[in-house]
């Protein structure tokens, strides 16, 4: 019988070296935006806690749990307007 290679992290998401695209984004945002303030550090620990808060609530939620709060909490219009209205509870028909 032939030996087939199946690669074990297929469904992985995608990684900006050791970190999360999201979560390597969110830094790299608040770092960018500390130094054009003045002030790297402040920046690079701002990002280290923003990075420390995202991982929290995707542990807490899932991944899409940003989304979810965004459909929720947030007009539809805004950022999906192809979906139904979240202030919509019941669908006659």
């Amino acid at each position: 019988m032939d030996e087939h290679l199946v690669p074990r992290r297929l469904d992985d998401p995608p990684q900006f070296f050791l970190w999360d695209a999201d979560s390597a984004s969110a830094v790299i945002l608040v770092v960018v935006a500390g130094a054009l303030m003045g002030s790297v550090l402040v920046g690079a620990a701002g990002g280290f806690l923003v990075a420390r808060a995202l991982a929290r609530l995707k542990e807490a939620g899932g991944a899409n749990v940003l989304l979810n709060a965004l459909y929720w909490h947030t007009p539809s219009r805004w950022w999906c307007p192809v979906r139904a209205p979240s202030h919509v509870r019941e669908w006659l028909g």
